[in-house]
């Protein structure tokens, strides 16, 4: 993603934009990255000391092709309009593309700048867009080794809940994660944080993870905010199509939550989850809601949308203080937005 807050240039042109831009990043407290992790943490083997970068650079033949570039969000009733930054529009084909190579080009300036890079991903949402980032042609651009990855919510299996699969490991709890991401760089050596789960109870789970990220803080593992909170490089949530955000559930108390950083979410007749809580997805320097499907026109167009209840759209809680917000919608999310004639550059179809 274009991650800096002049990602979305304006264009006058009725064509899908091209371009070769380069990463705008954001700048981010310093925060040096320990050659040693805690022993609490389930983590893949380390590679290489923190510096530079010294993997293959990322081609500039590169040219982002974009459907349409949201300028601003028009009420239907009154006419007014909410101008709008980072909403971009692309065939399903350009999203993948042009996220992976945002992606490697804000992990490379992170990595140049501290030596490291945090990255936390929710569940299948979001993790499905990630497959050209591990292709073979991208994935010699980036320095896995310095990479810090971390679940935004984790299934949570303790004693008394399918017992079976308590003690699994990670790779088959989440084998879509695993087969379509993790694995395929596991070599390389990133990082991969992640829960207990040899507990009693779910709360517990939570707290173990909370505990590990403010360790982290502690020892300058990982950078942080103003007040103390996990500052995450970037963060990739999905959507589904009652509007949740990774287990950020409509109309669910785990919205209200200000003083945990981590908690279990338990639905009607789902399986419990354990997530990162609002004041902690928040902190993150940048975020990606990365959103595909008709299914999920209406919850998008919502969630752009003033007036609607925050409570039944979490997206509209997603607003970084500090931070950015980048969306990146294909052509069938964003199909609503199109549908009420808003205002939007560059707009044709493929």
């Amino acid at each position: 993603m274009a991650l800096s807050s002049a990602f979305l240039a304006s264009s006058s042109l009725c064509v899908p934009q091209t371009s070769s831009r380069p990463l705008l990043g954001v700048q981010r407290p310093h925060s040096a990255l320990s050659q040693t992790m805690s022993s609490s943490m389930m983590i893949l083997p380390h590679g290489q000391a923190r510096g530079k970068s010294q993997n293959q650079p990322l081609k500039s033949t590169y040219r982002r092709s974009s459907f349409g570039t949201v300028r601003a969000i028009a009420t239907p009733e009154t006419g007014a309009q909410r101008y709008r930054k980072n909403v971009e529009v692309l065939s399903r084909e350009h999203l993948v593309d042009s996220l992976a190579h945002d992606i490697i080009r804000l992990s490379q300036k992170c990595i140049d700048e501290r030596g490291s890079f945090s990255f936390a991903i929710a569940d299948t949402t979001s993790v499905q867009f990630l497959s050209k980032l591990v292709s073979p042609e991208m994935t010699t651009s980036i320095d896995w080794a310095k990479w810090q990855v971390f679940w935004v919510e984790e299934e949570v299996v303790v004693g008394g809940y399918d017992l079976k699969r308590r003690f699994l490991p990670n790779e088959l709890l989440h084998p879509f994660v695993y087969e379509e991401f993790l694995n395929k760089v596991k070599k390389a050596g990133p990082y991969v944080v992640s829960i207990d789960y040899e507990l009693i109870a779910k709360q517990d789970a939570a707290d173990r993870y909370e505990a590990i990220l403010r360790n982290m803080v502690v020892e300058g593992k990982l950078a942080s905010s103003s007040i103390g909170l996990p500052k995450f490089d970037l963060m990739l949530l999905g959507m589904e199509e009652d509007a949740r955000v990774g287990s950020l559930i409509p109309d669910h108390p785990v919205l209200n939550e200000q003083e945990r950083w981590a908690t279990h979410v338990h639905h009607r007749d789902e399986k419990p989850h354990l997530t990162l809580t609002p004041p902690v997805i928040n902190s993150s320097s940048n975020i990606a809601m990365v959103v595909s499907g008709l299914e999920c026109a209406n919850a998008v167009y919502n969630s752009l949308m003033d007036g609607a209840d925050n409570r039944l759209l979490p997206a509209k809680i997603i607003s970084p203080e500090k931070g950015n917000v980048f969306w990146y919608l294909d052509q069938d999310a964003a199909s609503r937005i199109f549908k009420q004639e808003l205002y939007i550059d560059q707009r044709r179809s493929y």
